[in-house]
């Protein structure tokens, strides 16, 4: 969970996606589903940790939007995300 809070996952788009997000507070759309998808799909951990994470992180947080994107990126939500994007071939 560390190397993904702090931009070290190896995964060069996520990384500097992560340490915009520490840095200003914000990153682009596409980029928090990128680096959400990363936290769910391939580290393996809870989008639960990712809610927590961009609520304390994100300055344009919204706990309505953060908890739906967030579950649906975690296949629990009610409009589950039916596509995964790869952190290398998403920079292409």
């Amino acid at each position: 969970l560390q190397r993904w809070q702090h931009g070290r996952t190896g995964f060069p788009l996520v990384d500097a996606g992560m340490r915009q997000l520490w840095s200003i507070g914000w990153m682009p759309n596409y980029l928090r589903h990128l680096v959400a998808q990363t936290l769910i799909e391939y580290m393996d951990i809870t989008w639960k940790e990712g809610l927590k994470w961009f609520d304390w992180t994100l300055v344009d947080a919204d706990v309505a939007i953060n908890a739906f994107s967030w579950q649906n990126g975690g296949h629990s939500g009610p409009d589950q995300w039916e596509f995964v994007l790869h952190p290398v071939h998403a920079a292409k």
